[in-house]
């Protein structure tokens, strides 16, 4: 039963880091052409969000990989 619940846990963190990485993917909105400081640096933490975010979805899949191949071993 051990290898059972394991095998569910890295399912859920697979499937969870693909979904981090999915909601990585989101195209920002077109800046326009006389666009605000405020709005440059905005468009900016959101670039940095998104690679913190795609981060966090590798090493989510990553653990899940890790618990699969515990699992089935």
């Amino acid at each position: 039963m051990r290898s059972l619940s394991l095998y569910g846990f890295g399912m859920f963190f697979v499937l969870a880091g693909a979904a981090l990485f999915a909601l990585s993917l989101r195209k920002p909105k077109p800046l326009p052409p006389t666009a605000k400081k405020s709005a440059v640096r905005e468009e900016a933490a959101l670039q940095a969000e998104s690679k913190k975010l795609r981060i966090a979805a590798g090493v989510t899949a990553g653990i899940g990989v890790l618990l699969l191949l515990i699992a089935i071993s």
